[in-house]
């Protein structure tokens, strides 16, 4: 697989904004795996580096219904990268089933979860 198509799959599985001085990391894959999430690591460790010193990064997971360990695990790492480059971590949009896998795994305590969109709203004011 050459260069360009890899960032073409991984424009398929992600979209990155910035709003308001946050970045916003949206899934738009339905099931991240472990293909998807080494696609993802690189789309968004490059967003990261080129951002400006923001307020929080976002991962939107609304349109994801299912993470392997390898898309927890992706989770985890944006987290890690969005701690690093000094932004407050931020999930929002889970089901009831990722609320479940996130809270089982401990994962919750890492991020600020925002339960609803008002929630979301309210943190990106």
């Amino acid at each position: 697989m050459s260069p360009e198509s890899s960032e073409s799959s991984a424009a398929t599985l992600l979209t990155i904004s910035s709003r308001n001085k946050h970045l916003v990391v949206r899934f738009s894959s339905p099931t991240i795996g472990p293909r998807e999430a080494t696609l993802m690591t690189q789309e968004v460790s490059r967003a990261l580096e080129n951002a400006t010193k923001g307020k929080c990064l976002v991962i939107d997971l609304s349109r994801t219904m299912s993470l392997s360990s390898m898309g927890l695990g992706l989770c985890v790492d944006i987290r890690n990268r969005a701690v690093d480059a000094g932004m407050r971590p931020v999930i929002s949009g889970m089901n009831v089933h990722l609320a479940d896998l996130v809270r089982m795994m401990r994962v919750d305590r890492l991020f600020t979860i925002a339960a609803s969109t008002l929630e979301l709203e309210r943190l990106l004011l």
